[in-house]
């Protein structure tokens, strides 16, 4: 049975033996090299390393013993820093919504104070760092356990809320806000998605006309009132 309660800890050194002592042996003892520490990780580190197996093996793929070989230490650790799996699987499903949602909106507002510019970091954080499969795994581990799949509702009613209000700002009213941000959503999740070909077009080039479109040449100015 595995010991979980002294992984990563410096324990006190066992009483000298004076017999040792007086023999020499200790001083032989104390010359030998010391045992490498492994490095220690936290549970971001394994919520990290799990969402990693998620997108590439899905949900039978997060195991622990396989994320102990990811990074290079005992299942131990694991047992130190969860109770069990299912902790983990809630930990993973917080730091990504943590990751792909909180902080992309909170970048997107720090970026400046007009809509304008926050819609444009936003799509820009989007564009550049959404993970498909990872996206597509957690929706299909979401089809089969409902608190999951409460959690991306969540997720995708929070994303679209951002897009509808700054949509708002920009000018547009009624459906046309509803239509525009889930346009602009579905085509944040098709780009990561699609590979097709632009012929003489470059894929930045169809996504900034794609996104002027959608929210910048036929944008209303504000309601000032």
């Amino acid at each position: 049975m595995l010991n979980t309660l002294t992984y990563g800890l410096d324990m006190p050194s066992p009483p000298r033996n004076p017999s040792n002592a007086r023999s020499g042996k200790g001083e032989e003892r104390s010359r030998e090299p010391k045992a490498s520490k492994r490095p220690r990780k936290n549970p971001m580190d394994w919520s990290r390393a799990g969402l990693v197996r998620l997108a590439g093996q899905g949900l039978d793929g997060v195991r622990v013993e396989l994320l102990a070989k990811d990074l290079g230490v005992t299942k131990g650790s694991f047992y130190w820093h969860f109770r069990d799996r299912q902790a983990l699987l809630d930990a993973m499903l917080q730091q990504w919504e943590t990751l792909a949602t909180d902080e992309v909106i909170a970048a997107a507002e720090r970026s400046g104070p007009d809509a304008r510019t926050r819609l444009e970091r936003l799509v820009e954080i989007a564009t550049r760092d959404f993970d498909a499969r990872l996206d597509l795994a957690l929706r299909a581990w979401g089809r089969i356990d409902s608190k999951v799949g409460a959690v991306i509702d969540a997720v995708d009613a929070r994303r679209l809320a951002t897009l509808r209000g700054l949509l708002k700002a920009l000018g547009f009213e009624g459906a046309e806000v509803e239509a525009r941000a889930f346009l602009l959503y579905s085509m944040l999740f098709g780009a990561a998605l699609l590979a097709p070909a632009h012929g003489r077009f470059s894929r930045r080039r169809v996504m900034d006309e794609a996104f002027e479109i959608l929210s910048g040449s036929n944008a209303r100015q504000p309601n000032t009132e």
